[in-house]
């Protein structure tokens, strides 16, 4: 098998967020690249004559995108700790000289939003840069995340976002990558 290098990417994303897809904006420096996971769970059906699995299926599917951010500003913790940040019910509030992030009892329904993710896709050459684009249309940050003040290192917040269907796009629940040819 010949091997094509220009379909072996590196290189960083640039991480948007927002709303809804046509409102995302980028949140700055992430750390230590972004995690693509996509994680099926599969249950075997076992039947007595084989004593074994005579089908698997997927009983469900958990994808996620994981970074962090690396940009200590208010907004990114309030995603961080999945706090709104827009609107009239935003948990940023701006003062004269100051930015106050309220933390409140929040509801029991988690803040949903828009992501898009931007990368290097396969093609890219020294001369030449082509872009992978993954679009989710409902995400949400779903587990705890912390941060530390140290003398020798930057603050960051880790983010685990949960991806989750979106049931009006048919056939692409979850988005889509895309890649420039």
């Amino acid at each position: 098998m010949a091997v094509t290098f220009s379909n072996i990417i590196t290189g960083e994303g640039n991480l948007s967020i927002g709303a809804t897809v046509g409102t995302v904006s980028n949140v700055g420096a992430t750390q230590d690249g972004a995690e693509i996971a996509w994680e099926p769970d599969m249950v075997d059906i076992e039947v007595d004559q084989f004593g074994d699995a005579a089908r698997v299926v997927v009983s469900k599917i958990k994808v996620s995108i994981k970074t962090k951010l690396a940009e200590a500003t208010l907004e990114n913790l309030a995603l961080a700790w999945n706090l709104q940040t827009t609107g009239a019910e935003s948990e940023i509030s701006y003062g004269a000289s100051t930015k106050t992030l309220r933390m409140g009892i929040q509801s029991v329904y988690p803040v949903e939003r828009a992501m898009v993710l931007t990368g290097i896709a396969p093609g890219t050459t020294g001369t030449t840069t082509k872009l992978r684009t993954y679009t989710c249309s409902r995400v949400m940050q779903y587990s705890s995340s912390s941060h530390m003040l140290k003398r020798s290192e930057n603050v960051s917040y880790p983010v685990d976002f949960r991806v989750l269907p979106d049931g009006a796009n048919t056939g692409q629940e979850y988005g889509t990558i895309v890649d420039a040819l």
